[in-house]
């Protein structure tokens, strides 16, 4: 069999779908492309067993029917290829492979193409029950909802629904939540016609490739879920993985009213996070607010080394002075992460959990950032 394909659009797309392979897979074939030929489309299948990302190109004939694995080799030397159209030659009965293009022959041989496996091996995806329900999200709020709660996830696997993004769907809105007991963010959007209540947790690595992806298309996403798994079907792609099993913690219940409010440039406080934070405690990163008199004093300290630094950020702020600590590295993270150049800082006491909101949220879409206090000594 010979194939014609352009150089650019084949290995733009395996670089897509090459991000779920595991570097090790308990099925070795599953460590390589799968390439299904059925008529004039290639479909490109890639899985780490639990994720399968794929993908296809419209060929310009018919080829009849043939499945091989690729090894990721491909990638090698594709990228040093300049753009033109690249001729594979194919043989049916043990899978080497001969490239060639304008200037040189690549044989199989040579590239290690000689797979000996029909693809027969490759696994197949998890297929989705009878009890499938459906919607719809445009792709901006989809890669928001990735994007701005992803950092959030747990990374303790003993925990394994809090590795992952919860989908908390309703009729008319959804709300996407991640949270490692420290940190949390709820990220909610209105006015989405769903039609019916329901929920799963997204792991951790598909979001990520989800969120590669939907940033190339501004087209509506179906998403498609029973009670073991998740498919996500964009203009080229189609992804489906496995969701993670469990109850997801009551995030609803940790979020309190806060009293003390202060409004303050998040850029101002950011930069003063990131500078005092490289004298706080090693140990600990313990990085402390005073709010009074409208500013922020931030401070830290390393008494083993005898090292410590204060800032002020103004701010508007005219209730009760209060202190309280947090650990620096993700108070950055959080404030990091905030899209809004002006953020609203709630806190209560030192033992309470501060919010962290935008100065104005948007009626049709609201973000909230929880971080847990570190006791102060």
């Amino acid at each position: 069999m010979k194939l014609s394909i352009s150089k650019n659009e084949l290995y733009n797309k395996l670089a897509v779908v090459q991000k779920v392979i595991a570097s090790k897979s308990a099925v070795p074939v599953a460590e390589n492309f799968l390439f299904r030929i059925e008529g004039n489309i290639l479909k490109i299948v890639a899985t780490d067993l639990e994720t399968t990302l794929s993908t296809s190109i419209d060929l310009e004939q018919d080829h009849g029917t043939l499945v091989f694995a690729m090894p990721q080799k491909i990638m090698e030397i594709l990228k040093e290829l300049p753009e033109q159209m690249l001729s594979f030659d194919i043989d049916e009965q043990n899978f080497k492979i001969v490239l060639k293009n304008e200037s040189g022959t690549y044989n199989g041989d040579f590239m290690g193409f000689d797979v000996g496996k029909d693809g027969e091996d490759f696994p197949r995806p998890h297929e989705l029950g009878v009890d499938t329900q459906e919607f719809a999200l445009t792709s901006e709020v989809l890669l928001n909802g990735i994007s701005l709660t992803a950092f959030a996830t747990s990374e303790e696997e003993a925990r394994p629904i809090m590795t992952g993004i919860l989908f908390d769907i309703f009729a008319h809105n959804i709300t996407f939540v991640a949270t490692d007991s420290h940190k949390l963010v709820k990220y909610n959007v209105n006015n989405v016609e769903i039609g019916f209540d329901s929920s799963f947790i997204l792991p951790k690595k598909p979001a990520l490739t989800l969120k590669n992806i939907l940033g190339k298309t501004d087209e509506k996403i179906q998403i498609k879920f029973d009670d073991k798994n998740i498919v996500f079907v964009m203009p080229e792609y189609e992804m489906i993985c496995r969701q993670i099993e469990g109850k997801y913690p009551n995030y609803n219940a940790v979020i309190q009213q806060n009293p003390y409010k202060a409004i303050v440039d998040k850029g101002s406080l950011l930069s003063a996070v990131k500078r005092v934070k490289v004298f706080a405690n090693q140990g600990t990163g313990l990085i402390v607010f005073k709010l009074a008199n409208n500013k922020i004093e931030v401070s830290a300290q390393d008494i083993d080394f005898s090292t410590s630094a204060n800032e002020e950020v103004a701010c508007q702020y005219s209730d009760n002075e209060i202190e309280i600590g947090f650990k620096a590295v993700l108070l950055e993270e959080i404030l990091s992460n905030m899209l809004s150049t002006q953020i609203t800082l709630e806190l209560a006491d030192p033992s309470r959990a501060g919010v962290i909101v935008p100065f104005e949220n948007d009626d049709d879409q609201n973000i909230l950032m929880l971080l847990m206090p570190m006791f102060l000594s």
